[in-house]
């Protein structure tokens, strides 16, 4: 698999807190961690069998930490379903907010709540790829409290699954001094 998009050319860039929001089985993850290895890396994938591949992958590195959660714009329940759009795919799902009481619904934590958690005073790299997802999460209230104090995010953006995710993003982001450029799917923003 080929990083590129995650080769930033910041001098001196040294993180101390990567959010890998959608850490999927955790190549990432593990890309970031050798490449850092002074950064604590939380890194969070909503579906079990990836989870249970992330945890393996991840088993040697003490400073990822491995959460079985979905990323969403409040603390709530959600259930991990495939993509209609993507029906012969096993890897193209998406979580849905639920109500009920299913026994595979799945707790959400949002970017307030894990930036809070970690005790450090800036996000200094988020990684975010959330089939659709970061519609909740960039509208929701408390996007401010967190988005300011992000130094350099990269997002895969996903209208085609969820319409509306663009506009929730560039709305929240649009607050805020930014650098941008696009690499392959990914748009990578860098804070002034």
């Amino acid at each position: 698999m080929e990083f590129q998009e995650y080769n930033f050319q910041i001098q001196n860039f040294q993180p101390k807190l990567i959010l890998d929001c959608g850490a999927n089985i955790g190549t990432s993850a593990v890309y970031f961690a050798n490449k850092y290895p002074d950064a604590q890396i939380y890194a969070i994938e909503p579906e079990k069998n990836h989870v249970k591949l992330l945890q393996f992958n991840t088993v040697f590195y003490d400073h990822i930490h491995a959460i079985n959660s979905a990323i969403w714009g409040k603390e709530t329940s959600v259930d991990v379903q495939f993509s209609d759009l993507y029906p012969n795919s096993p890897l193209a799902f998406m979580v849905h907010e639920t109500s009920k009481k299913s026994p595979d619904a799945l707790k959400t934590t949002t970017v307030g709540a894990l930036f809070k958690a970690s005790g450090f005073d800036e996000i200094d790299f988020l990684k975010m790829d959330i089939e659709g997802a970061e519609k909740e999460v960039f509208s929701a209230p408390d996007v401010d409290s967190w988005l300011s104090k992000v130094k350099v995010m990269t997002i895969e953006l996903h209208d085609r699954m969820k319409p509306g995710c663009s506009d929730a993003f560039f709305k929240a982001v649009s607050k805020y001094h930014w650098h941008f450029e696009l690499r392959g799917e990914n748009l990578i923003f860098m804070r002034e």
